[in-house]
């Protein structure tokens, strides 16, 4: 072999090999901005995906309808916050504390019970050795506050998402220039794809969100629970968490209802658990009918793994980011290297 092509050969695949090393590198430090970015494709395909829909149905321009599906929502949340919010701020300040009240309640029953004494002194120690980091108010109020500081990403993302809006042609076009002519056709192919499925499921989420937000806070109303506004809102919103948003709205609602009696316990905890199969066996099947259904052990798995690497970020985002890689190696490794294989 003449040695001027060895070298060129080794000089590309020692290129390649670093190449390959510097990107993983660059994913595994910059993972967070990644999800950020990530989040933002998925606030854009949502804003597309509605004037796509509005336009079809109407045969006026999507480009018309963007800005309606941009501003609408936004303006919808701001008229309903406006004329909750006084509520909603009153109920929150309720809830912080009444937590301690219901810790300090639990604490009351669990030591006129004959537990084993190591068990009643971590208790103890649990609500008395620091109220601000070892209660479940704390847990609560670090849960909220980390969303707060996260703030700055979420506009960061909503502004990357509002130029990606305006022409994601540009973007997707760019993306295709990356591969080989042969294959851009399939490219954009996975990408539509990834496209639809992510906007079906954003759809379905969201409307599975708020009915569960309604479904809460009435049946929490219908019980008697005077939280139940914010108790609902709490709800609605961490319903978004597949597999453990609805385990972590639970704990303030079990800790409040607590304290009027362990009979009003078991039927908040009855009423959460019939929202939770009303969302999983009838919504989400009916709503989520045309896309694929995610399996929740790897939903589970994709949100410890990135909650490890990124923290509250991976948790958000692990579900749809799932439902983009099914989607792609479905189309890629399975259509067309298995089955093609199989054929050939």
């Amino acid at each position: 072999m003449n040695s001027k092509l060895l070298a060129k050969r080794t000089f590309i695949q020692a290129t390649t090999a670093s190449m390959v090393v510097l990107l993983a590198w660059l994913i595994a430090n910059n993972s967070k901005i990644l999800l950020i970015g990530f989040g933002a494709i998925l606030i854009a395909v949502l804003f597309c995906g509605s004037a796509n829909w509005l336009s079809n149905k109407t045969s006026i321009s999507n480009k018309v309808w963007l800005p309606f599906t941009i501003i609408s929502p936004i303006l919808l949340l701001g008229l309903f916050f406006a004329y909750t919010a006084p509520k909603i701020a009153a109920q929150a300040i309720m809830l912080k504390d009444r937590l301690p009240q219901a810790i300090s309640y639990m604490q009351e029953q669990v030591s006129k019970l004959q537990w084993p004494e190591p068990l009643i002194d971590n208790l103890k120690s649990f609500s008395t050795y620091d109220p601000e980091v070892s209660t479940v108010v704390s847990a609560v109020t670090s849960f909220f506050s980390s969303t707060v500081n996260g703030l700055g990403s979420v506009i960061f993302a909503l502004f990357l998402a509002l130029f990606m809006s305006v022409n994601p042609k540009w973007y997707i076009n760019g993306a295709v220039s990356l591969v080989p002519p042969s294959h851009r056709n399939r490219v954009r192919e996975v990408i539509s794809a990834c496209g639809t499925a992510l906007s079906g499921w954003l759809v379905a989420k969201i409307v599975s969100m708020i009915m569960v937000g309604i479904l809460t806070t009435v049946g929490l109303w219908a019980l008697g629970i005077d939280l139940a506004l914010i108790l609902g809102i709490i709800a609605a919103l961490l319903s978004f968490i597949p597999n453990l948003g609805p385990l972590i709205s639970f704990i303030p609602a079990a800790l409040v209802s607590v304290i009027a009696g362990i009979d009003t316990l078991l039927y908040v905890t009855l009423l959460y658990v019939g929202v939770q199969s009303v969302e999983s066996y009838v919504l989400t099947p009916v709503l989520q009918a045309k896309i694929a259904n995610l399996p929740p052990a790897i939903t589970l798995f994709a949100q410890v793994l990135l909650a490890g690497m990124v923290g509250m970020t991976g948790i958000l985002l692990a579900a749809p980011l799932t439902v983009t890689l099914m989607v792609i190696v479905n189309m890629l490794y399975v259509e067309d290297l298995l089955e093609a294989k199989t054929e050939g």
